[in-house]
């Protein structure tokens, strides 16, 4: 699957263009900057999950009456309502049509500009789905638990010169505001570098490798480098979506076949508790 890898890699530069781009074009309108580069990322996801998915933007609401931040990508499930007016705008987001939500930031070695997207990601983990993808045995694990909240992500274009300095910051972040698990991020995403990945139970573990670290529950970096969109493409396919699928994902068994270069545990928080995980 050389091919797809490589047309990966050309998308990864072409994001990376368009970012720079959106700095000359609304130069001197930070929102016009905003919105291009959100646009780019959108247009990409809409790429690899075509109609009948949709990207919106949005703040996501939930049917016990809370609501996410507003949105930069929302991939909404194709049982999502037709909610568009006649712009092409999305009216109304609902949690139980929403797969994933990815915030888009694009340098997140600036402290505050990470802050801000790890806080909107806890304004979506506090919304609940109605109903789980999963066939479960409503038992209440923190597995089933996970499948009624919605998957966050980031996706930034850069991070800290040592990677592993902005995934210490995350876990610090986390640690400072008591954030319980469930409502942290799934994937915060740096092009061309690599992807932080938050497993919550040694049932989410993606990874069977053999520097994969035995403990399976917390914060790793996964060292993609030129892959990245390869394995970020794959998170959002493993996440818990709104609905049951029927089949599994086409990209599924080509996108398994991208290589990394290693696998790096950054801690868990709260500490992982092997007594208390199912």
């Amino acid at each position: 699957m050389d091919t797809l890898f490589e047309l990966l890699r050309l998308e990864a530069a072409d994001l990376q263009h368009k970012f720079q781009r959106a700095s000359v074009s609304g130069k001197g309108t930070p929102q016009e900057v905003a919105e291009f580069r959100e646009h780019a990322v959108q247009d990409f996801i809409g790429r690899f999950f075509p109609f009948p998915y949709r990207v919106a933007k949005g703040n996501v609401r939930d049917s016990f009456g809370a609501s996410s931040g507003s949105i930069d990508c929302v991939l909404c499930n194709p049982a999502h309502p037709h909610t568009i007016d006649t712009q092409g705008k999305f009216q109304l987001l609902l949690a139980d049509g929403v797969d994933a939500v990815i915030e888009v930031k694009p340098d997140i070695g600036d402290g505050g500009e990470l802050e801000r997207g790890l806080k909107q990601g806890i304004s979506v983990k506090r919304l609940r789905r109605a109903q789980s993808s999963l066939i479960h045995t409503g038992t209440g694990t923190v597995f089933e638990q996970h499948a009624f909240r919605i998957p966050y992500f980031i996706f930034a274009m850069s991070a800290k010169a040592n990677v592993l300095d902005t995934g210490r910051e995350i876990l610090e972040f986390y640690s400072n505001n008591g954030t319980e698990r469930l409502d942290q991020a799934d994937v915060v995403v740096i092009n061309n570098v690599g992807l932080f990945v938050n497993t919550q139970t040694p049932r989410h573990f993606p990874w069977s490798l053999p520097w994969a670290d035995p403990q399976k529950v917390g914060w790793f970096f996964a060292d993609w480098r030129e892959n990245t969109l390869a394995g970020f493409l794959m998170h959002l396919h493993l996440v818990p979506h709104a609905r049951m699928k029927v089949q599994d994902d086409l990209l599924l068994p080509y996108l398994n076949q991208a290589k990394f270069h290693g696998l790096t545990a950054v801690g868990a928080y709260p500490p992982y508790d092997p007594t208390k995980q199912i």
